[in-house]
């Protein structure tokens, strides 16, 4: 079992991150990192506003920067429009 952290971000209701290159860069550059060896989700909420990014993978402390630099693309893109 790997270690998993989950990321609640805010979002306006509605966002398509999957539109902003980078979130979908950040998201590329975590799979790369994690080399095969985790896994990253996005999905929205069905009940709230909140982008959910969970990211799972043998190394702890890769996961928890993973995760954050993920969530920080996503604020960065909902700050940009």
């Amino acid at each position: 079992m790997y270690p998993q952290i989950l990321v609640n971000v805010r979002v306006v209701k509605g966002m398509d991150y999957t539109k902003h290159p980078d979130v979908r860069d950040a998201v590329s550059a975590a799979e790369m990192e994690l080399d095969g060896k985790g896994r990253v989700l996005l999905r929205p909420s069905g009940t709230e506003p909140l982008l959910r990014v969970m990211v799972e993978g043998e190394d702890r402390a890769l996961v928890r920067h993973c995760a954050d630099t993920i969530a920080q693309s996503v604020r960065g893109a909902m700050a940009a429009g």
